[in-house]
C-alpha cells in the first residue's frame, strides 16, 4: 500500500501546471499557456496523506493509470509527457 502526503501531491501538481482553486476543496485544475482545461483533481483541506483509494481517484480524475499518476507526482513523468498522454488520447 502506497501512501502520498499532500504537501507532495501539491507541489508536484504545481510544477506540472495545474493551479489550485481554493473552495471547500483543494481543487486543482490543468493550464496550458494560461488557458484552464476541466482536467482537475481534489483532496480535502485537512488531509495529510492520501492512501491507496484516493490516489487512485485522482489518478483517474486526471486520465491516468495509477503507476502513471505515481510517475507524474514522483516527478519521473514530466508536464511535456503528460499533456502528450492526454492529446494521444484525445483528452485535450
Amino acid at each position: 500500500m502506497s501512501t502520498k502526503t499532500t504537501q507532495q501531491i501539491r507541489q508536484s501538481l504545481t510544477k506540472k501546471g495545474f493551479k489550485e482553486d481554493k473552495s471547500h476543496h483543494c481543487i486543482f485544475y490543468l493550464y496550458i499557456n494560461e488557458k484552464r482545461y476541466n482536467i482537475r483533481t481534489h483532496f480535502s483541506h485537512g488531509k495529510k496523506e492520501c492512501g491507496d483509494d484516493l490516489l487512485g481517484q485522482m489518478a483517474k480524475q486526471l486520465h491516468l493509470k495509477k503507476k502513471d499518476f505515481d510517475n507524474l507526482i514522483d516527478c519521473s513523468l514530466g508536464k511535456e509527457a503528460y499533456i502528450q498522454m492526454l492529446k494521444d488520447k484525445g483528452d485535450l
